[in-house]
């Protein structure tokens, strides 16, 4: 006896339906999310948690030698515990944080010799994004770069004020790395800044004292002229490091005390995670 032959797209070709299927299903319907995507997810919580906990260090909110609160730091980001101890020990790869076995994690301490390190690269490093930026910023943004320096310098000497300038001292030393169009510039820059940010606010003198740097900046930048930028840059950078410099030779001095003090901080934030803090230190 010969069987029967179907041939595809014909009426007696329709796939065997089980009694279990689903009425809706069909040949077209989506395929179910893979499981990847509940990685993905994760991921970008992961990232997330990271992102403001790096907020938080660079804003003083966790400060120089803190213990990082495991508990109480997941509660308020309202996250678990898997994502926050990624992000510490992310963050103690970048140097920001300190792992101390069986203990948990402690915001990172700068010594006066590696502040003093810390912005001889940044010596090096600042300059050269000015004059990178100086090559392609637009009149435009160079323009509301000014207007905002310009506004920062009429305004009174007050902690809002103050936090006013690390914010915006922050933004614009980040964007001149952006404008460079070199990553591993921008690279390279993203932990040095953050780490001047944390440890001394963005400088170690008087905010007020360095509004005419950035502008003087912002004017090599308006010109399109890469040398003028740079060296502004260069004087901008120089006068904190000098200061740092000093406080390293008066630390090394043999009648130092024993804990010479960094520089001390600007009023420090009213947020604190945990209780087990340090204050950090305050711009001179």
């Amino acid at each position: 006896m010969k069987l029967p032959t179907f041939t595809p797209g014909t009426p007696n070709s329709a796939p065997h339906t089980s009694p279990d299927a689903s009425p809706n299903t069909s040949p077209d319907a989506p395929a179910p999310a893979p499981d990847g995507l509940a990685v993905i997810r994760h991921e970008n919580l992961d990232e997330k948690v990271y992102d403001r906990i790096r907020a938080m260090i660079a804003d003083g909110v966790l400060a120089p030698g803190q213990r990082v609160a495991q508990e109480a730091l997941a509660a308020r980001l309202g996250v678990s515990r898997t994502p926050l101890v990624n992000a510490l020990k992310r963050l103690a790869q970048d140097g920001l944080l300190r792992a101390i076995p069986r203990r948990g994690f402690r915001v990172r301490e700068l010594s006066p010799l590696e502040l003093v390190q810390l912005f001889e690269l940044r010596e090096r490093l600042e300059p050269l994004a000015a004059e990178l930026a100086a090559l392609c910023i637009t009149p435009e943004e160079a323009e509301r770069m000014a207007d905002e320096w310009r506004a920062m310098a009429s305004l009174p000497d007050t902690p809002e004020a103050h936090q006013t300038y690390v914010e915006r001292d922050r933004a614009f030393h980040r964007r001149l790395a952006e404008l460079s169009g070199n990553p591993f510039l921008r690279a390279a820059m993203d932990p040095v800044n953050m780490l001047a940010a944390a440890y001394l606010h963005g400088t170690p003198r008087p905010w007020e004292d360095t509004v005419p740097d950035h502008l003087a900046v912002i004017d090599g930048l308006r010109q399109g002229d890469p040398a003028a930028s740079g060296a502004a840059m260069r004087n901008h950078i120089a006068p904190s490091l000098a200061a740092l410099r000093q406080a390293l030779g008066e630390a090394d001095a043999p009648d130092s005390p024993a804990e010479p003090t960094v520089f001390p901080a600007p009023a420090p934030s009213p947020e604190r995670v945990g209780h087990d803090s340090h204050e950090p230190p305050k711009a001179a």
